[in-house]
């Protein structure tokens, strides 16, 4: 089905029609929201207006949000998109599965070391690309910075998070954590944020939105000169609007004399990432310093190590040969682009993923009375 290409420029830039018809008013060109639908769906002008004139501000105005000249080529006419060449990955996928009770009793395990497992910092390993994020998280109160952490879901984000909140609480006691409460992540509003801000400054309610924004921001330059940084934490972010992610910026480019009061994390699956690409919110995006989780790789083996040293067991008294390296294997898989272009590695071995084809080998071991788990079987599963 064809589509024309303003309906398309519009939707990649996020431009509403409202948008467009108030800004050629401001210009003195009288053009209504029902006629700019018939020409962004139909390529249809109205019998009685100027239509060099209007396609002219029109392709201005989206020149200034930053259209690129592909996009302002043949602007009124029907856009006929290539075929996107879907990529051909040859990964195993795996559906969650739990270490069964035969499983635990057959090699025995007092408890299942991967089902709420995390009760202290001790059950973390702590890779040094963890330890970087936890840098740059804390940095970014100290410098007033933007960070935006995104990954698969199961790759670790929440446990950073965590660790993270738990490090400023024991070692950091001049950042003040800000976090917004509300569950629905798409439900944030500026309302929310404000109240956010308040709670954690302990800002008394303003009667007016405008009385109590002010005394926001005069809390917080009094709170940063008695030596406090201010950090707002938001995790699953990827369910925030375009609008709370603009919000955000404005907020963070309050400052103190050439110093800003606030720095900024974002948490949240790779959705994340794709919000944060659109042009709606490229303001945002351009000053953030984009992080991705990285996969246990080659530490695929320390990892099944720690898991099982935390709950009294050798893995390597279950784990035999390249068993754990051939668990990491089922994670990793070659990504095909098409005729013309190279394949790509692709590693998921994430600790949910890890966890998971561990469940599954056991399982399968305990079913078959196999004490010991090798590549041979693990590559049968």
């Amino acid at each position: 089905m064809k589509i024309t290409k303003l309906s398309h420029v519009f939707e990649v830039l996020g431009v509403k029609q409202a948008q467009v018809v108030r800004t050629l008013a401001a210009e003195g060109i009288a053009f209504s929201t029902a006629s700019l639908s018939r020409v962004k769906r139909e390529c249809v002008w109205p019998k009685t207006c100027d239509i060099n004139t209007i396609k002219a501000a029109i392709t201005n105005y989206l020149k200034e949000l930053g259209a690129s000249e592909e996009q302002l080529t043949d602007l009124f006419g029907y856009y006929d998109p290539a075929p996107k060449v879907q990529p051909i990955t040859d990964i195993e996928e795996v559906e969650f599965e739990m270490l069964s009770a035969n499983a635990k009793r057959f090699f025995k395990l007092r408890r299942d070391p991967f089902e709420n497992e995390i009760t202290s910092e001790d059950d973390v390993l702590f890779l040094d690309s963890h330890r970087v994020i936890l840098e740059d998280m804390l940095s970014a109160a100290s410098a007033g910075s933007m960070i935006a952490l995104f990954g698969e879901c199961g790759s670790g984000k929440t446990i950073i998070r965590r660790a993270f909140i738990h490090q400023v609480q024991q070692d950091h006691p001049d950042v003040i954590l800000i976090q917004p409460a509300r569950l629905d992540r798409r439900k944030i509003t500026a309302e929310s944020i404000s109240t956010a801000i308040c709670r954690a400054l302990q800002v008394k309610h303003r009667p007016s939105a405008e009385e109590r924004d002010a005394a926001i921001e005069e809390a917080l330059i009094e709170s940063a000169n008695n030596g406090h940084l201010h950090l707002m934490v938001i995790d699953e972010a990827h369910d925030l609007s375009a609008d709370v992610i603009k919000l955000l910026k404005r907020i963070w480019e309050l400052t103190h004399g050439f110093r800003r009061v606030m720095g900024i994390v974002l948490i949240g699956q790779s959705e994340l990432q794709k919000k944060l690409s659109g042009q709606h919110v490229r303001e945002f995006s351009w000053r953030c310093n984009q992080i991705k989780m990285p996969p246990l790789g080659v530490h695929v083996p320390q990892y099944i190590r720690h898991k099982f040293a935390r709950v009294g067991i050798n893995a390597d008294d279950i784990f035999v040969g390249d068993a754990m390296s051939a668990i990491r294997g089922k994670c990793y898989a070659r990504v095909g682009h098409g005729i013309g272009f190279d394949d790509s590695d692709l590693d998921r071995s994430y600790p949910l993923s890890i966890n998971t084809w561990i469940a599954k080998v056991m399982n399968a071991a305990a079913q078959i009375g196999e004490s010991k788990i090798t590549e041979k079987l693990v590559h049968k599963v």
